[in-house]
C-alpha cells in the first residue's frame, strides 16, 4: 500500500491555531493599551492648547484695550464661544484653540489674568490643568481645572 505524506495532520493544524490564539491573547491588550495612551496624550496636548489659547486671548486683549474685564467661554466640541453671548449687534468672541476643542466645559479669564476652567472634557477625558506643570487627563478626575495666565 502506498502512504500519502502530503499535507498536514489535524493535530498539526490544531497546534498552529492554538499558538496563534495565544499570540492574539497576548498582543491584543498591548495594542489596546497603546491606543488608550495615545488618546490620553492627545487629550493632554489639547489641554495645553486650551491653556495657551486663553493666555493668548488675555495678552492680546491687554494690548488692544486699556482695561480687561472677566470673560467666560463655553466649549461645545466645535468652538469655545463667549458665554453669555453679548447683546446684539456685538459678535460673540471665540478662543482660537490649537488641537481638539473640548466637547464640554467652560473657561473663565479673570481681569487679573487668572484662568479657571470647569468640567473640561476632551476626547472623553476629564482634564486637569494646574496653574503650573503638566496637564493631566483621566476618566476619573472631577473635571475642574484652574490655570494662570503667567
Amino acid at each position: 500500500m502506498k502512504k500519502n505524506t502530503k499535507g498536514f495532520t489535524l493535530i498539526e493544524l490544531l497546534a498552529v491555531i492554538v499558538i496563534l490564539a495565544i499570540i492574539a491573547l497576548i498582543a491584543t491588550p498591548i495594542v489596546l493599551g497603546l491606543i488608550g495612551k495615545a488618546r490620553k496624550g492627545a487629550a493632554e496636548d489639547s489641554g495645553y492648547g486650551l491653556r495657551k489659547a486663553a493666555q493668548l486671548y488675555y495678552t492680546t486683549s491687554l494690548l488692544d484695550a486699556d482695561t480687561f474685564t472677566s470673560i467666560t467661554f463655553t466649549c461645545n466640541g466645535t468652538a469655545c464661544t463667549q458665554d453669555p453671548a453679548p447683546a446684539s449687534p456685538a459678535v460673540a468672541k471665540t478662543l482660537d484653540v490649537d488641537g481638539t476643542v473640548p466637547s464640554a466645559g467652560s473657561i473663565t479669564i479673570a481681569s487679573n489674568g487668572t484662568i479657571t476652567a470647569t468640567n473640561v472634557e476632551i476626547n472623553g477625558f476629564q482634564c486637569n490643568i494646574p496653574s503650573t506643570g503638566n496637564v493631566e487627563c483621566d476618566t476619573s478626575l472631577s473635571g475642574w481645572v484652574t490655570t494662570s495666565a503667567s
